[in-house]
């Protein structure tokens, strides 16, 4: 079994003039495609990753051009980061 707990999630939104809507919806579903993707990963990983902490997770900024894509392509970039910057912090 896995917890993740998002205390904070920062988002820096910049030229989505007319897409503000998109947003939460885009974030909802990045957050279950993480979920998937680490339930994925930790089938195969486990006991590997158990006992893992990770107090706080840092990503590079992600440029999603909301105006060129779909809710779910923007949602597996965000995904994709996150998962990446977890696998990082646990050494996967």
């Amino acid at each position: 079994m896995f917890d993740l707990k998002i205390d904070r999630l920062q988002l820096s939104i910049t030229n989505a003039t007319g897409q503000e809507h998109r947003i939460q919806p885009i974030t909802l579903r990045a957050l279950d495609v993480v979920a998937e993707r680490l339930q994925l990963h930790l089938a195969d990983a486990w006991p590997a990753t158990a006992g893992s902490d990770v107090e706080s997770v840092r990503l590079a900024p992600i440029s999603l051009r909301l105006d060129a894509m779909s809710d779910e392509q923007a949602a597996n970039e965000m995904a994709g980061a996150l998962v990446e910057a977890l696998a990082l912090k646990l050494k996967w």
